[in-house]
């Protein structure tokens, strides 16, 4: 597949027209029915997305079902564990937590505030985030359709009902970070720091009002091809006061982003005390192997509900997550104090979110840790 590029006129970012480069193709997915349950993947948990799995006896299976995911074209047995209802956990996962609706029902739902998200090709359709993207656009994309990807780091951003900024506006450009080849994909971060400086000349359009000011891109970078590209662009962003997150926010802003899990997949997303770490390194935090933790700012990462990416109302749960979901969660909750304070920094939230976090003390199998920083959004707001 040969990578796309196509841009949008500056004509049209300076009338404010919404303009999508192309509309990308998606449609049903449907894997069947399933002969016998799947391993558990490391990335996907229990993966049993749009399958059929109406044949099993899964009430006995609750370790299982722990590290599940699903979505709404999944077709359940009759028979699950006690407590385990598809669609309570389905909505429970759609509260982005820590208090942000409650933010949202004071009228801080980051309208007024611009957001890119620079990901995989997007279903541009999602009842989610429709409404809220004012371009697409295609910078070295390799994809020949909407990939799940993209619809789920932009309903977390700015989702009507699962986002931290339901009511911010998206730029979008869709990239391949490489290319592919007869050995697989060989991966060029240059394209990753194009993107973010399509972003900037792309704000030098955009009137006062409608200017982007946080980048969000669900990769990280150390020493692969064009990661010094990376540095160099995000390092314009600053001077232009951009702040782009990635999963490597201690290169260039001296705190490292970490993502929080849950014990239960049904406790509050509200309630603090429910968090801990995230599925993918809480072995790691647990042993001691992690370095020093006074700079890791944690956001909700594990058992989140996002858009589907194959229809334009469905949605998928995941009890695991990565930090794919913290950065484009970090990016709304950035929206929402630019909407407080419009003159806010990168580097004054970043202090402030230190200032105004959590650290608590948890337990686990008789030991005590301390664990945080856990942002707090209503203190860090008021705090603005």
């Amino acid at each position: 597949m040969r990578p796309v590029t196509g841009k949008i006129s500056e004509e049209d970012y300076r009338t404010g027209t919404k303009r999508l480069y192309r509309r990308e193709e998606y449609g049903p997915w449907d894997r069947g029915v399933l002969s016998e349950l799947p391993p558990q993947d490391v990335n996907m948990g229990f993966d049993i997305r749009s399958y059929d799995v109406s044949r099993f006896d899964l009430q006995n299976e609750g370790d299982i079902l722990s590290g599940v995911t699903f979505d709404s074209a999944t077709r359940w047995p009759e028979k699950l564990p006690e407590g385990f209802d598809p669609d309570q956990i389905m909505e429970i996962g759609k509260n982005p937590g820590l208090g942000v609706q409650a933010l949202h029902e004071k009228g801080i739902t980051g309208k007024g505030v611009s957001i890119a998200i620079v990901d995989q090709a997007l279903n541009p359709e999602h009842i989610e985030y429709a409404d809220n993207l004012m371009n697409y656009e295609l910078l070295h994309c390799c994809d020949s359709g909407a990939q799940m990807h993209g619809s789920a780091v932009t309903s977390i951003a700015v989702g009507k009902s699962c986002g931290v900024a339901p009511d911010a506006d998206v730029y979008y450009i869709a990239s391949t970070f490489g290319r592919y080849s007869t050995g697989g994909m060989k991966m060029d971060l240059n394209y990753m720091a194009d993107s973010i400086d399509r972003i900037l000349e792309i704000n030098t359009f955009l009137p006062k009002e409608k200017k982007i000011r946080v980048i969000s891109i669900s990769r990280g970078f150390t020493s692969e091809r064009g990661a010094d590209a990376v540095r160099a662009a995000i390092g314009r962003a600053k001077d232009a006061g951009v702040f782009v997150i990635t999963t490597s926010t201690e290169d260039n802003y001296g705190f490292s982003l970490m993502g929080l899990g849950k014990e239960e997949v049904t406790a509050d997303p509200d309630d603090i005390s429910s968090y801990r770490p995230g599925n993918f390194w809480s072995g790691s935090f647990y042993s001691g192997e992690m370095a020093d933790a006074s700079r890791m700012l944690l956001v909700p990462m594990d058992a989140r509900t996002y858009a589907s990416w194959y229809t334009a109302d469905g949605y998928e749960f995941a009890s695991s997550g990565g930090l794919s979901w913290s950065v484009p969660w970090l990016a709304g909750l950035y929206a929402l104090c630019v909407q407080v304070d419009d003159d806010l920094t990168p580097e004054l939230f970043i202090e402030k979110a230190f200032e105004t976090g959590t650290v608590q003390t948890i337990e686990y199998q008789g030991k005590s840790y301390e664990f945080g920083t856990i942002i707090n959004p209503a203190a860090l707001i008021e705090s603005l």
